[in-house]
C-alpha cells in the first residue's frame, strides 16, 4: 500500500505512455506515475470498414530513464493469470463491484450521450494470449452473466477466426469472430484482437483503472479533457445513492466536481531529458510544492464537510500551494536560459498549461465501485471496502491540458 510521502497517480486510460507534453509536465510535477501494463489496453479506433489498428506501445526508453513511470501489472489488481472462464477476477467481492461498475456506466444516459458525441465507434483491445489478464476476461465475463440483455457484444478478429470461435464457444463467451482479412484489418500486429464499442470499452478502461487507484491509493490522473469527462459523469451519478448511509450527509449528493485551476507558464519545449535536469535542479521547490497537495488531499479528505469547507480549502490553496506553485514558476525562470527553456508567458496567452485538480466531495476512490453496487447492497459493500482500506471522506483526481 502506498504512503502518503510521496504524490503519486495513475495515469488513464492507456497503458502505453508517450512523450507528450502534458505527460512531460506532469513527470515534473508528480514524484511518481504508475500506468497499467503493455497491453492492458489501446488507443480507440474510429467509424469506418477500414478502420487500422494502432501499433502496440512500449514505455519510451527516455522516459524509463526519468525513473518515475511504474507499471501495475495483473497481480496486483487481483485479475487472473490463466484462462479461467467466469473468474477473470479473483476475488469475488472485486468482480461484484466491477461487473456492477460497467453496467452502471452503459445505463447512465450521460455516458451514453457523451461517447455519442465523440464520434468514435470502438477501441481495438489486444492480444490473444494476454486475453484474460489484460482486462479482456472481465468483458467476456460481464457478457456472459448478462445473457438475455442487450449487452455489448465483443467482436473478436483473428488469424485464426474457427479455432477461437470454437474456444469462446466451449467456454460460453459470446462473441462474433472474424478473420482479419474479413474486417479488413491493416497490421493487426498479433494473433488476436478484440474491438469493443465505445461505452464499453471506456468503462472498462476507467473501472480497472478506479480499481488500480483503490489497490495503491493513487489519484487519478489523465491529459485528456474527454475521459476526465467520463471520470466526472461516473462520480455525479454515483453520489446520490450514498443518501442514507450512517455518516454521510444528504448535502453530499447535491455536490459536483470542483476544479482548481493552478496555473505554471506553458513549456514548449520539454524533453524527458530537460525533465530529468529541472527534476535535479528544482528539488527544493518541487519537494514543498507536492508536499502542500498531499496535505490540501489531507485536508479533503479530514476535514468534516461543512458550509464553511469551501471557504476553509480555498484559503489553504491561497495561502499555502499557490505559494509553493509560484516558487517553482520563479525557479524555472531562473533556469531558462540555462536549459534553454521556451516559455509562453500568460500575459501573451490565453492558453496557460493549467493543473486542475478536481476534488470529488463525499465520493472517495475507495467508495466509487463498490456505490456501482446499488442502494441495496451499499451498506454491505462500504463495510467490505472498509476492511480493505481506511475509507476517507473525500478524494482528488488531476487533469494536466493544454487549452
Amino acid at each position: 500500500m502506498l504512503t502518503r510521502n510521496e504524490l503519486a497517480c495513475l495515469y488513464f486510460p492507456y497503458a502505453d505512455p508517450s512523450a507528450s507534453p502534458s505527460l512531460l509536465t506532469a513527470a515534473l510535477l508528480f514524484d511518481r506515475i504508475y500506468f497499467l501494463e503493455l497491453n492492458f489496453f489501446r488507443r480507440p479506433g474510429t467509424a469506418g470498414p477500414d478502420g487500422v489498428a494502432p501499433a502496440g506501445g512500449r514505455l519510451p526508453r527516455e522516459l524509463h530513464d526519468l525513473g518515475c513511470f511504474s507499471e501495475l501489472g495483473p497481480s496486483l489488481l487481483g485479475l487472473n493469470h490463466s484462462v479461467s472462464p467466469g473468474r477473470s477476477v479473483i476475488d469475488e467481492s472485486v468482480r461484484d463491484e466491477i461487473r456492477a461498475s460497467i453496467r452502471d456506466d452503459l445505463d447512465n444516459d450521460e455516458l451514453v450521450r457523451l461517447a455519442r458525441d465523440t464520434g468514435k465507434a470502438h477501441w481495438y483491445l489486444p492480444n490473444g494470449q494476454y486475453l484474460f489478464w489484460s482486462g479482456l476476461g472481465i468483458v467476456f465475463d460481464y457478457v456472459r452473466d448478462r445473457q438475455g440483455e442487450l449487452v455489448a457484444v465483443p467482436e473478436v478478429l483473428a488469424a485464426r477466426p474457427d479455432a477461437y470461435r470454437r474456444t469462446l464457444v466451449r467456454w460460453g463467451y459470446q462473441a462474433q469472430v472474424r478473420s482479419f482479412e474479413e474486417a479488413r484489418l491493416r497490421d493487426p500486429g498479433g494473433e488476436l484482437m478484440v474491438r469493443l464499442p465505445f461505452l464499453a470499452a471506456e468503462s472498462l478502461m476507467l473501472t480497472v483503472a478506479l480499481h488500480a487507484c483503490r489497490e495503491m491509493r493513487l489519484a487519478p490522473f489523465t491529459d485528456s479533457m474527454l475521459h476526465q469527462r467520463f471520470l466526472a459523469g461516473k462520480l455525479s451519478r454515483l453520489t446520490g445513492r450514498f443518501a442514507g448511509v450512517p455518516g454521510f450527509s444528504p448535502s453530499y449528493s447535491e455536490v459536483g466536481t470542483r476544479l482548481i485551476e493552478l496555473s505554471l507558464p506553458r513549456i514548449e519545449n520539454l524533453t524527458p531529458d530537460r525533465v530529468h535536469q529541472l527534476r535535479e535542479k528544482c528539488g527544493d521547490q518541487l519537494v514543498p510544492f507536492r508536499q502542500e497537495v498531499l496535505k490540501m488531499a489531507s485536508e479533503i479528505e479530514t476535514n468534516p464537510w461543512d458550509p464553511e469547507f469551501e471557504r476553509h480549502l480555498t484559503r489553504y490553496i491561497d495561502t499555502k500551494v499557490r505559494p509553493a506553485l509560484n516558487d517553482l514558476e520563479e525557479r524555472l525562470r531562473d533556469l531558462r536560459r540555462g536549459l534553454g527553456l521556451v516559455m509562453i508567458e500568460k500575459a501573451t496567452t490565453t492558453a496557460p498549461l493549467p493543473l486542475l485538480v478536481s476534488v470529488f466531495t463525499g465520493m472517495p476512490v475507495e467508495w466509487i465501485l463498490p456505490a456501482s453496487l446499488g442502494v441495496v447492497s451499499l451498506k454491505e459493500a462500504l463495510s467490505y471496502a472498509n476492511n480493505r482500506s481506511k475509507l476517507k471522506r473525500n478524494g482528488l483526481s488531476f487533469l494536466l491540458e493544454f487549452r
